[in-house]
């Protein structure tokens, strides 16, 4: 009985504390979860970006197991499934933390371009239009990672895309003159 009474206690002075330092201590006491207004546009602009690349890149990836007539890329695209499945993971995780909306699918930019590398499939010419899409689109990313690794405002949102960077300079370099080529 005395451990209620003392667990009420400490829970009406805690409330009352509440009151007297005002709703603006709230997000300090949250600290597993920061407030979505903590999140600029930029950073929202890369977890959404980088989500609807995820899946796109997974999404031609797959497509390239079937489609592409050299081993080579089917291999690379084997490992930009592995690659983007890990970076997407840390995506939506990190937007779920912070309480970011993702969109549910790709851009229709992107739905045009698989359909584009899908008209394709099974000719020599499959290939190299894989590689090519996939250059712009890295290069694209790297540039939003590091606009948001030098201005971006959200702890997490910078240590994602600072992660994310070794990773997708890697497939710009495999796609750009790299394993495939000579």
């Amino acid at each position: 009985m005395y451990t209620t009474r003392s667990a009420a206690r400490f829970t009406a002075v805690c409330a009352a504390a509440l009151c007297l330092t005002g709703a603006t201590s709230l997000p300090a006491l949250a600290s597993s979860t920061v407030s979505p207004s903590a999140v600029s546009s930029l950073d929202r602009q890369l977890l959404t970006a980088a989500h609807q690349g995820n899946l796109w890149e997974i999404s031609v990836s797959r497509q390239a197991q079937s489609a592409a007539t050299t081993a080579c890329v089917k291999r690379v695209a084997a490992d930009f499934i592995r690659d983007h499945r890990t970076l997407d993971a840390g995506v939506v995780r990190t937007a779920a933390r912070l309480g970011v909306a993702l969109p549910a699918g790709q851009t229709a930019a992107q739905l045009r371009q698989t359909a584009t590398l899908k008209s394709l499939a099974g000719r020599r010419a499959y290939d190299a239009a894989w590689l090519k899409a996939q250059y712009p689109a890295h290069v694209q990313t790297l540039a939003l990672i590091d606009k948001v690794i030098a201005s971006g405002t959200n702890p997490r949102v910078k240590s994602l895309a600072k992660s994310a960077r070794p990773v997708v300079a890697r497939h710009t370099q495999m796609v750009n003159g790299g394993v495939c080529h000579g």
